[in-house]
């Protein structure tokens, strides 16, 4: 409902509710990001903090994008000559949901580059060859191996987590998971969604409805 919403831009000038739902609009235009635009609304000290760390530490998203990139097609190819099939996603994590890690959850952030291998196999050993190949192009950072494959969380979560730092320097995320293990992560008991649900669906729904306003 839009209700909480209207009564809000009743009591503010007109003008400014205008330019408010303006620049809301243009946000959303501009990035699917959703999150962090309402980050930026409602804590802007927060969100002005998380970036200049996120810069400093990792450059600005062109950047990420260029460094996540690089180290896809680095390994899309030596998992070929291996004879390992497989699709690879990456993705630069965003300020809510890092300051969510952080602030709710209440865990260290070590996840800001990421990088996904799902194989085209159920064979659990194509796991563990395919995390040495990624081994054998970057030096993995002490105590992030994680094996979900052997001793899975108690959600049932399986998949191979470690972090390697990049050659610039910048540390990232790997996961490495079966189709099996893949699809009980995103749609069985040990998706993501079981957690985060409404906390990471409301940001959207919130700014969509405030920009709809100025229909």
């Amino acid at each position: 409902t839009l209700f909480p919403y209207t009564t809000l831009f009743r009591s503010v000038d007109r003008t400014a509710a205008r330019l408010l739902v303006g620049a809301l609009g243009w946000a959303l235009s501009r990035t699917r990001n959703t999150e962090d635009i309402l980050l930026a609304l409602v804590a802007p000290a927060a969100y002005g903090m998380l970036l200049h760390w996120r810069i400093r530490e990792f450059g600005r998203e062109e950047q990420m994008r260029h460094d996540l990139g690089k180290a896809r097609a680095l390994l899309e190819g030596r998992l070929l000559e291996a004879g390992l099939k497989g699709d690879i996603s990456i993705r630069s994590k965003g300020l809510w949901s890092m300051f969510h890690k952080a602030c709710i959850r209440r865990v260290q952030v070590h996840d800001v580059l990421a990088l996904r291998i799902v194989l085209h196999s159920d064979d659990t050993a194509a796991c563990f060859a395919a995390h040495r190949i990624a081994r054998g192009l970057w030096k993995a950072r002490r105590g992030r191996c994680k094996d979900y494959v052997n001793s899975p969380k108690a959600n049932g979560y399986r998949a191979l987590h470690d972090t390697v730092l990049l050659s610039c320097g910048s540390p990232m995320e790997i996961q490495i998971r079966t189709r099996e293990m893949h699809r009980l992560a995103e749609w069985g008991e040990a998706s993501h969604r079981s957690y985060k649900g409404f906390v990471f669906e409301y940001p959207a729904r919130l700014l969509n409805d405030m920009a709809s306003l100025s229909a």
